[in-house]
Order: C-alpha cells, then structure tokens, then sequence
C-alpha cells in the first residue's frame, strides 16, 4: 500500500530542493538530487519527517554544495546611482574673481574704456570679495581725482592775478589744469593697483563669500 502523505512530503521537499539547486552545476545538482531522493525513498510519513529534519533547509543543502564544488553564485552587484554634482555658477568660481580684477585693472590696455567697465561688471558680480573690498578697489582712483580736482578748483580761486601785479599770475605755483591733469594720472596708476590689490585679498579664499 502507498504513504500517499510519504510521497506527498517527498515530493514537496523535493521540489523545494530542485528550486534551490537551479544555479548549482548539473552535474553537482543532480548528483545532490539523486542522492537525497534515494535516502527518503521507501520511508513511511515519520521517518521522512524525521529524516528531512535531519538533511535541514533545501537552501542551505545548495549553498554548501555550491561551496563544496567551488560554484557558489556570485554574490548580485548592487550599483547606486549617484545624483549629478550641480555645477557651480562661474560667479562662484575663483578663476572668474581673477579674470574680473585682471579686466578691471589692466582690460582698458586692451580695450580702451570698455575693458574697464567689463572688469567693473566681473567684480562686482563675484562673490569672492566683500562689498566694502569691491568699492574700494572701483572708487578708490576716482576718489583721490576728484580730490585733486577739487583742489585744482581752490587753487584757481585763490592764484587768479590781481591788479597790484601787473596781471602776472605766480610762476612758482602750478596751473589748475596741471593739478587735474596730475589727478587723471593718478587716477590711472591706482586703478591697476586696485586690482592687485584685489587680487591680494583673494589669498586663502577657495570657496565664495555667503
């Protein structure tokens, strides 16, 4: 007479062998296979149980045998995917700082007027510099003309002739227009000296000001 609950707990822990023994070589898997099949085969209902409990997990009978033949599968390679790194702003970045002193100091040389108001441009829109630095750097030339300048008007106030000298002004004291002319030139001069003065302050600076 037939253990139909024998062959239906063979035919289950069979099955479930045969799942977990799919990636194992044929040879091993069947090998593996043919073997436990024939230790429950011809056990009532009790000893199957008995004996399944005794061979363990179908799982871990196939990751042993895969061990044992050197087969074991690769464990799966996970990639994660990693966001894109946001691309800083070119105001953000010191080149564009540099560029923008360089222009600023020494653009008119190239491009007379224009190149000055381009380096303006790149200053000020740089965050590499605070704004007082910026300032200084811009007005400072303009500044120290408007000074002079000022001057030049007092002087032209206080060295007109008068009637007592014959309508002669003073030779030893400079024209006005020389002391504004002498403004322009300095002016000149310490735009370039602004800008390596910016460029000064850029030391140790790697990343913009918040």
């Amino acid at each position: 007479m037939i253990d139909l609950e024998a062959q239906q707990l063979r035919e289950d822990y069979l099955s479930r062998l045969d799942a977990a023994i799919a990636d194992l070589p044929w040879r091993v898997a069947n090998e593996l296979r043919s073997g436990i099949a024939e230790e429950l085969d011809g056990l009532d209902a009790a000893a199957v149980r008995a004996r399944i409990a005794q061979l363990g997990d179908p799982a871990q009978i196939a990751a042993a045998a895969g061990e044992e033949s050197g087969s074991t599968p690769p464990a799966p390679v996970v990639v994660v995917a990693q966001a894109p790194v946001a691309k800083p702003p070119a105001v953000d970045a010191k080149w564009f700082a540099i560029v923008g002193a360089l222009a600023l100091g020494f653009g008119s040389l190239l491009f007379p007027v224009g190149g000055w108001i381009i380096g303006i441009g790149l200053v000020t829109s740089s965050r590499f510099w605070r704004r007082w630095e910026k300032a200084v750097a811009i007005l400072l030339p303009f500044g120290v003309w408007a000074l002079v300048y000022a001057a030049s008007a007092v002087a032209k106030l206080i060295w007109v002739t008068t009637p007592d000298d014959g309508g002669a002004s003073n030779p030893l004291l400079p024209a006005s227009y020389d002391l504004a002319r002498s403004g322009f030139i300095i002016a000149l001069v310490l735009i370039p000296v602004g800008a390596l003065w910016l460029l000064w302050r850029l030391r140790g600076r790697d990343a913009p000001l918040r």
